[in-house]
């Protein structure tokens, strides 16, 4: 049944990974051309897809880079940007800003992924208690232009927009993030 479906799709997948990396690629150059430091086109792992509302995890290499105030990334769900923020310095104030600016972001636990903080049905105050309850010293900041497929070149655009909103608001806000390219993974190789 795979190879009747791979022999009938060959092309469309082939190209669909194609545009997957081409277009992370074009956000990593869009980023360094705006003066962020950005780290090379990598390998991304680990990561996980939601089929029929169920995280999978991805057993299979997607494009991804950091930079100094997150990483970009594209899988099955879509093209997406994940800060991580320390969970020290997040605000009431900071979780009603970003909630309302971006509605469909999803705020979750640094170690463990599964622990969704929003969206949920609780307001800003709710949310901050539940945050400073749990363990998590670090809070993931996560937001999926779904969809991209028929329009790649303007999502990738969008989400660039995405990134610089967010940043302006974690800067006003003082918020500490962690910053990815002290990963190994997402630093350039010396010479």
């Amino acid at each position: 049944m795979l190879s009747m479906f791979v022999n009938k799709h060959k092309r469309d997948i082939h190209q669909l990974l194609n545009l997957m990396w081409d277009n992370v690629e074009f956000i990593r150059r869009q980023l360094a051309d705006r003066k962020y430091s950005v780290g090379p086109l990598v390998y991304g792992v680990r990561n996980y897809v939601s089929i029929n509302g169920e995280l999978v995890p991805a057993h299979y290499h997607t494009p991804e880079f950091g930079f100094s105030y997150g990483v970009v990334g594209c899988t099955l769900d879509g093209l997406n940007f994940v800060m991580a923020v320390e969970s020290a310095t997040i605000s009431e104030a900071f979780l009603k800003e970003v909630i309302k600016t971006f509605p469909s972001i999803q705020i979750y636990g640094g170690k463990d992924f599964e622990h969704n903080f929003y969206p949920c049905p609780d307001k800003e105050k709710e949310i901050l208690q539940r945050i400073r309850s749990s363990q998590e010293e670090t809070i993931q900041l996560n937001i999926t232009i779904a969809d991209p497929w028929d329009r790649f070149r303007k999502a990738s655009i969008q989400l660039l927009d995405i990134i610089e909103k967010l940043v302006k608001i974690v800067s006003f806000h003082k918020i500490k993030i962690v910053n990815p390219m002290q990963s190994p993974k997402y630093k350039e190789p010396l010479p």
